[in-house]
C-alpha cells in the first residue's frame, strides 16, 4: 500500500512540474507587442524602452537593441536636392543590410534572409514610403511585416531584394531582320505604384561617352545617353 502510494504522490507530482512549466511558457515567453509609427507607415515591434527618431521631417528610424530590430523609413513624396543625404543614406543600409540576401517565405510572408549578415530584412515602397525593417528573429519579421500599416490602412505587401547594376553587352550582335527593336527609356521607366522619375530626379552626373548618371530622391540611379535610353541602373 505504501508503494502505491508513493507511486500516486510521484504522478501528482510530476503533473504538478509539467503543469508549472507550461504555465511559465504560456505567461513568461509570451511577446507583447506596441504600435509604432515613422511617416505614416505603422507596425507592431516587441515592446521594449526604446522609441522612434525622426532624424528629418522624411526619415525616421527604430533600434531596439535588446530584441535585434530595426526599422528605418524614407518618404521621398516631398524630396528634393537637400534631401540627397537621407535618400542615399537609406540606399546604404538597404544595400548593407541585404548582402547576398535571398528571399525566403514563411507563413505566407516573403522576406530576405543573408547569411553574410546573419539577419532577416524586409524591403518595400508604399507610394513613396520606402520602408526597410531588419532584425535576427525570424519570428519577430513575420508578425511586423503582417502588421504594416500606411496611415492607418492594411497593405498588400511586396518584398523587393537588392537592385543590382546591369549594363548593355557589348557582343550583342544586331539582328538582320526588319523588325525594330523596343528601347528601354528613362523617361518610360514608371513604376507599378505610379511613381515618375521626372518627378524624383534630384541631380546629374556627367560620364564618357555621352553619357550622364541620373540620382532620384529615393537613392536610386541610372546611367543614360543622351536619347534617355537606359544603359545600367542601381544604387
Amino acid at each position: 500500500m505504501r508503494t502505491k502510494n508513493v507511486a500516486i504522490i510521484g504522478v501528482i507530482a510530476l503533473i504538478a512540474i509539467v503543469a508549472v512549466c507550461g504555465s511559465y511558457f504560456l505567461f513568461f515567453n509570451h511577446v507583447e507587442y506596441k504600435n509604432i509609427t515613422m511617416n505614416g507607415v505603422t507596425m507592431e515591434v516587441p515592446k521594449s524602452d526604446d522609441n522612434v527618431t525622426q532624424n528629418t521631417s522624411l526619415y525616421s528610424r527604430y533600434n531596439d537593441t535588446k530584441n535585434h530590430i530595426n526599422a528605418f523609413v524614407y518618404d521621398s513624396t516631398n524630396a528634393g536636392i537637400n534631401d540627397l543625404d537621407e535618400a542615399m543614406e537609406f540606399a546604404a543600409l538597404r544595400e548593407m543590410f541585404q548582402l547576398n540576401a535571398t528571399p525566403e517565405t514563411n507563413d505566407g510572408i516573403t522576406y530576405n534572409y543573408s547569411k553574410s549578415t546573419g539577419v532577416y530584412s524586409y524591403v518595400t515602397n508604399f507610394t513613396h514610403k520606402n520602408v526597410l525593417v531588419v532584425t535576427k528573429d525570424k519570428e519577430n519579421m513575420i508578425h511586423i511585416v503582417k502588421t504594416l500599416k500606411v496611415n492607418e490602412e492594411a497593405v498588400n505587401q511586396t518584398n523587393n531584394t537588392n537592385q543590382t547594376t546591369t549594363k548593355a553587352s557589348s557582343t550583342t550582335k544586331k539582328k538582320t531582320n526588319t523588325a525594330t527593336k523596343k528601347v528601354e527609356r528613362e523617361e518610360d521607366k514608371i513604376t507599378a505604384d505610379g511613381w515618375n522619375p521626372k518627378e524624383h530626379e534630384v541631380s546629374r552626373e556627367k560620364l564618357d561617352s555621352n553619357l550622364e548618371r541620373v540620382y532620384y530622391d529615393d537613392g536610386y540611379s541610372r546611367v543614360v545617353d543622351k536619347k534617355g535610353n537606359i544603359k545600367s541602373y542601381g544604387y
